[in-house]
């Protein structure tokens, strides 16, 4: 997956519910709750078919989108 395909997945993805402040992977980071990637692919493994994402793409994708949401809470 070529970089502008992969920033344009976690934008997209950072615009569903869960990743929006309130949201389950939101809340999670912002309370500082353990193991934060596992609650960042969970909510990504449901999404798979709406975002049509292979299995090559999940773990580096998860990685960037907890990387990402993690900016945003810092900035909040």
């Amino acid at each position: 997956m070529q970089l502008v395909e992969m920033t344009k997945l976690v934008d997209n993805i950072l615009t569903e519910p869960e990743f929006k402040e309130g949201g389950f992977v939101f809340k999670h980071l912002e309370q500082g709750r353990p193991d934060p990637l596992r609650a960042v692919q969970s909510a990504v493994d449901r999404m798979r078919e709406l975002h049509d994402i292979e299995d090559c793409q999940f773990g580096p994708l998860c990685e960037e989108v907890l990387r990402q949401l993690s900016i945003m809470i810092d900035k909040s």
